[in-house]
């Protein structure tokens, strides 16, 4: 419950709040599939690889990209990455059962969607529950709604937001457990729960034990788990129950016990490029620390400064947290901290800890909406203008997506629809900005580019490509880039077609177009 009684005025802006959220939220889902342009620029591909990764999963139980033909990706992810079966039931199930009413990707988006605006909930509930006001937590809600971070990650068939929630529903779980402790209800069994189910969020993505081990290991000890034999013995015993599932689910499904998967793989990429791994590096260290910062403010300003204001709110009128407060805030800088260590300065990753941040800023401002909620009225011009500002940024992007949507899909269809067979589906290789569409089609055959730099032989890549029977090429070029695989098609295939126009927001950006910049998409087939 709520520690504020409800003041005169605040029903009004309450009742402005939520209608001002959910009209953002309805622009925002006008261009769920077109802003960001699916798999491109910002996701390079990497929306059409969870999404293929994901429906494998649910088909098979083995996590991996049958369409990265020739490469390592083609075979089993891995443990570690490979044992997402709670992404795979509430990703993969839905591409297989709407396969033919939509392509994975636009699956994908939905549903993501869908968590984010759950999210949003357990925000809200969150920051009641550390005692907030209702309209302290909306004005938290608020703010991550109008981040430009929380735009374009809703809009990704990925598991970031998936993981984003999984992480505020642990810090949730944490708090409701601190509350039992403080009111001197007996918690023994969390001492088996936390850890099991923090080992068992592997099957979320392994982004989410990551985050949550640092506060899991503080709030071990300040429930006193470690200070009895009992209790110490029921946390080891649920950290190893979670351990040995996953490891016999794994091994059930693809009989192997391989950590990263096959070979080299993006897996192991990413693996070696943790900032934890280089803590002495100076350009390493900078761009996990500055560049980071400037890009969060950039992505996430209105949270950013909501939090300053708090901050400096607290220290001006000397309003310390509460005992519930402090322990909901070092858990937050703990998560903070392994974010930092275990996740990479990509732009994605941001929404890992978005959603905890936005409860930072309300429980920081509470006090301060405490107090003026009785004038409350006075804050409506000033949210109403932050909104339509907003909302104008919203539609300048989403119309750039969905014009470059729209010339990708038709010169796409354009050059495959008259390819296909039902008996015989050739195969045919694209770059990332196509593949979502062709992997739609149901009469070719898509293969996906992980050879270039996963390949699983290490064989020229003309050899592969008729090994692979790889019947065309669709490949791209723009002003500012241009596919790796032109240079064997010149010389093992040949041009039968291709269109040109604005296609990918590859080289050019949503607030600078360049439409007088062109996109050529052409065929090739095999000689």
């Amino acid at each position: 419950m709520s520690n504020h009684s409800p003041l005169p005025g605040a029903d009004r802006l309450r009742t402005v709040l939520l209608i001002l959220i959910a009209i953002v939220l309805a622009d925002q889902a006008r261009f769920l599939f077109t802003y960001p342009v699916p798999d491109t620029g910002m996701w390079f591909g990497d929306e059409s690889w969870t999404m293929l990764t994901v429906r494998a999963l649910a088909r098979s139980g083995v996590a991996r990209v049958p369409e990265a033909l020739g490469s390592s990706l083609s075979h089993s992810n891995g443990l570690i990455n490979g044992s997402i079966w709670l992404s795979g039931l509430m990703y993969g199930v839905p591409a297989i059962l709407f396969s033919n009413a939509a392509s994975t990707v636009v699956i994908g988006r939905a549903i993501t969607f869908i968590l984010s605006v759950v999210s949003l909930f357990f925000v809200y509930r969150l920051a009641l529950r550390l005692g907030a006001s209702s309209t302290a937590s909306m004005i938290g809600v608020m703010a991550l709604v109008i981040s430009n971070v929380f735009y374009f990650s809703s809009h990704s068939a990925r598991l970031d937001v998936l993981t984003g929630l999984a992480v505020l529903m642990y810090m949730f779980l944490l708090v409701f457990v601190f509350l039992k402790c403080e009111k001197g209800t007996p918690i023994g069994r969390w001492a088996f729960l936390l850890p099991f189910f923090a080992t068992l969020s592997l099957t979320i993505y392994v982004h989410v034990p990551t985050l949550i081990v640092f506060p899991l290991l503080y709030s071990v000890w300040r429930f006193g788990f470690s200070n009895s034999l009992q209790k110490f013995t029921l946390f080891v015993a649920g950290a190893l129950s979670g351990f040995v599932i996953i490891v016999a689910g794994y091994w059930l499904s693809t009989g192997s016990l391989d950590l990263l998967g096959k070979g080299y793989n993006q897996y192991y990429n990413v693996a070696n490029s943790l900032p934890v791994l280089h803590l002495l590096s100076w350009r390493v260290q900078k761009i996990n620390t500055l560049d980071r910062f400037l890009q969060i403010w950039d992505i996430a300003w209105p949270l950013v400064a909501m939090i300053a204001l708090g901050i400096v709110a607290r220290i001006w009128k000397r309003d310390s947290l509460n005992s519930k407060e402090r322990f909901f805030f070092v858990n937050a800088i703990l998560l903070l901290i392994g974010w930092m260590l275990f996740g990479g300065p990509a732009v994605f990753y941001n929404i890992h800890i978005m959603p905890v941040a936005a409860v930072c800023c309300v429980v920081l401002i509470a006090p301060i909406f405490g107090r003026i909620e009785k004038s409350g009225q006075a804050l409506v011009p000033i949210i109403i203008a932050a909104v339509v500002f907003v909302i104008v940024s919203q539609e300048k992007r989403g119309r750039v997506g969905e014009r470059l949507v729209t010339g990708n899909n038709e010169a796409i269809h354009s050059l495959i629809n008259l390819l296909g067979s039902n008996t015989n589906p050739p195969i045919i290789l694209t770059d990332e900005p196509a593949e979502s569409q062709i992997a739609a089609f149901s009469n070719v055959r898509l293969m996906t580019n992980h050879l270039l730099l996963f390949g699983e032989e290490n064989k020229p890549l003309s050899e592969i490509f008729q090994e692979q029977h790889v019947d065309y090429l669709l490949l791209y070029s723009g002003v500012h880039w241009r596919s790796p695989f032109h240079p064997i098609a010149d010389s093992l295939y040949h041009w039968i077609g291709e269109r040109v126009g604005t296609f990918t927001d590859l080289g050019r950006t949503y607030d600078e177009p360049h439409w007088n910049e062109f996109d050529t998409l052409r065929l090739y087939k095999a000689r």
